[in-house]
């Protein structure tokens, strides 16, 4: 009940954020913009999106075959779409974590790996928000100094205690993983970029420097537990830092808004029809998640005994 509780909030915090901010905005300005959106900016921005659900999907294979066993090559496309649906779907904090029993086979080197999925580019993207931070808020270059060096020490402190020792199913090199999904997450973070630029240069003169400027805290937005997704948050975010370069604060929220429809909405309407093919039916799905929590709190509460 907590967890649904936590779940209706952080839902309602975005949803009233996000009708707040377009209360702010011109709204026939916002209702043009999705009007006189240009077929060929559509193609290459829906193309720009595969490229990222790409190389998303490839991080996702990466690490499930670098912390689990038992693997069925015909589980990883299915449950690397789920995991959209279910971060979207279903309340609390363990929802994402359902995927990995969407696939048959052992489930703690799975679990592991949808963990790794999140806290790994969780990492990078706190690593690039304290290396922004001093050229966007000089007077917080102090703040982002700190930000970096916390981060790096939280992330070599983790890897050494013992409960994530016992969590992995077998020895990995948590540093390699570590940089080839940062490399994964520079692929995403530019693809990203690229698809604002091209929105925004419709009629704005907006350079790539600047969208890869802004892109640092819009793409970040998500890994603030505050709203589903960065919902709201994204939005208020593209504002402030679109409006630098003379972008309309209509323009901006709608900019976010339809990519946030296109790289999350979309796939998560695409990983339903994967659940149901797996008969995961909404009864199904539901005992499924209820497993999944029993299953995770029994391996982290095992995972602390000596």
């Amino acid at each position: 009940m907590r967890q649904k509780i936590g779940y209706l909030i952080k839902l309602l915090i975005g949803v009233l954020l996000v009708i707040w901010i377009l209360s702010q905005v011109d709204q026939k300005k916002f209702i043009d913009y999705f009007q006189h959106l240009g077929v060929k900016e559509f193609i290459y921005v829906c193309i720009l999106g595969l490229f990222s659900l790409c190389i998303q999907y490839i991080r996702w294979k990466f690490l499930v075959n670098s912390y689990g066993s038992e693997i069925e090559p015909k589980d990883l496309f299915p449950s690397f779409l789920a995991g959209f649906t279910l971060r979207l779907m279903i309340p609390g904090g363990h929802a994402e974590w359902s995927k990995a029993f969407l696939m048959s086979g052992r489930k703690k080197g799975k679990i592991v790996a949808v963990g790794m999925e999140k806290i790994l580019p969780a990492i990078y993207k706190l690593i690039m928000i304290g290396l922004v931070l001093p050229i966007s808020f000089p007077q917080y270059k102090f703040l982002g100094i700190g930000l970096v060096v916390g981060t790096i020490l939280i992330y070599f402190i983790s890897l050494r205690l013992k409960i994530i020792q016992n969590l992995l199913e077998k020895k990995v090199s948590t540093h390699y993983l570590f940089f080839i999904t940062s490399l994964q997450s520079t692929g995403i973070f530019l693809l990203s970029t690229a698809q604002y630029y091209i929105l925004l240069n419709q009629d704005y003169v907006f350079s790539f420097l600047n969208s890869m400027h802004a892109n640092v805290y819009l793409w970040a937005a998500g890994i603030f537990p505050v709203s589903i997704s960065g919902l709201g948050i994204r939005e208020g975010l593209a504002i402030y830092f679109f409006r630098m370069g003379g972008v309309s604060s209509a323009d901006a929220v709608a900019t976010s808004l339809y990519l946030f429809t296109l790289n999350t909405v979309l796939p998560a309407l695409i990983g339903i029809y994967y659940l149901y093919n797996k008969k995961q039916n909404l009864k199904t799905l539901k005992d499924t998640y209820r497993s999944s929590k029993e299953f995770l709190s029994n391996l982290i509460q095992n995972s602390k005994e000596p």
